[in-house]
């Protein structure tokens, strides 16, 4: 014990030696420091590489500094750990994340607050009057997909819907057009009073000047209260029986062709043979078919 009590710095010497001098065990030495230290002491053989990939790479974020430890260095250091030593040995990371500038949209959007929804302000009575959409993902066999639809808030008809392997605003402006075409068709069962409601959450698909144009052309648009992005309750109803009854086939198909086919195939089904409880357990077309042969009568 009398190199310890000469008081020489312990860190410039290898822990084997140190223990050795000791005369005590590595797990005793480890057990006995600062938790910060030890901490810091077992992954010290590391620290010049690290530098040395923030230096060769000063735009690396944790994860790619991780993955570069790995692939070329094959030191393995969790995520989390590495995060921690970087702070501890004062590695700032020079990379900046951008913060999102709002669009003009967007910020409209802020101003108003719940005052942009107007469908939890309107009386429904019938369809053809409020229409919502949302995206839901599909995982198959070969990869994952997105499911977009426009469904009418009464009569539970899916007037359009789009499908894609990404979320990108033509996903919903697939949806949309599809919806546009279908209730021009409908419209001669019956007068349909004023425009159409089209209400759905402040995605950026959503608030896109593409989207909104499409809308306010053709109705008036409506958003879910800020922080509800999943406030739209007949959109999830829909989503998770859709889900939930075709589970096992969607998760064997293949090919992004066969999962279109099946999806045309279910909504099709959904629209004019599914029985439906909130309408009378009747199908969405008989019953929207139906209500406007009553009110022309």
């Amino acid at each position: 014990m009398e190199f310890a009590r000469q008081q020489v710095d312990l860190n410039r010497f290898g822990v084997n030696r140190i223990c050795k001098l000791l005369g005590i065990s590595k797990t005793t030495y480890y057990r006995s420091k600062n938790p910060k230290i030890n901490f810091e002491q077992k992954y010290f053989k590391n620290k010049k590489t690290i530098i040395h990939i923030i230096e060769k790479n000063p735009a690396y974020g944790v994860k790619r500094i991780k993955a570069e430890l790995e692939d070329k260095y094959h030191i393995l250091i969790g995520r989390d750990t590495l995060g921690k030593l970087l702070k501890v040995w004062g590695l700032s990371l020079k990379r900046k994340i951008k913060t999102k500038k709002l669009t003009l949209i967007q910020k409209i959007l802020k101003a108003l607050a719940s005052r942009a929804n107007l469908l939890i302000r309107t009386k429904i009575t019938r369809p053809l009057q409020a229409i919502t959409s949302d995206i839901t993902e599909l995982k198959f066999a070969g990869g994952t997909a997105y499911l977009c639809v426009h469904k009418d808030v009464m009569g539970q008809m899916v007037y359009g819907w789009g499908l894609g392997l990404s979320m990108k605003t033509r996903l919903v402006l697939e949806s949309f057009d599809k919806a546009i075409r279908y209730t021009k068709k409908l419209k001669r069962h019956g007068p349909v009073g004023d425009k159409l409601l089209f209400h759905q959450d402040r995605g950026s698909q959503y608030t896109s000047y593409r989207y909104v144009r499409a809308v306010l052309d053709n109705g008036t648009i409506s958003y879910s209260d800020p922080g509800t992005p999943t406030h739209n309750p007949g959109q999830e109803s829909f989503f998770g029986r859709f889900k939930d009854e075709w589970k096992d086939e969607i998760a064997e198909i293949k090919t992004f062709e066969e999962l279109q086919k099946f999806v045309k195939s279910k909504i099709n089904y959904y629209n004019y043979y599914r029985r439906h409880t909130s309408i009378g357990l009747i199908s969405p077309y008989k019953f929207t078919k139906l209500f406007f042969k009553n009110r022309r009568l």
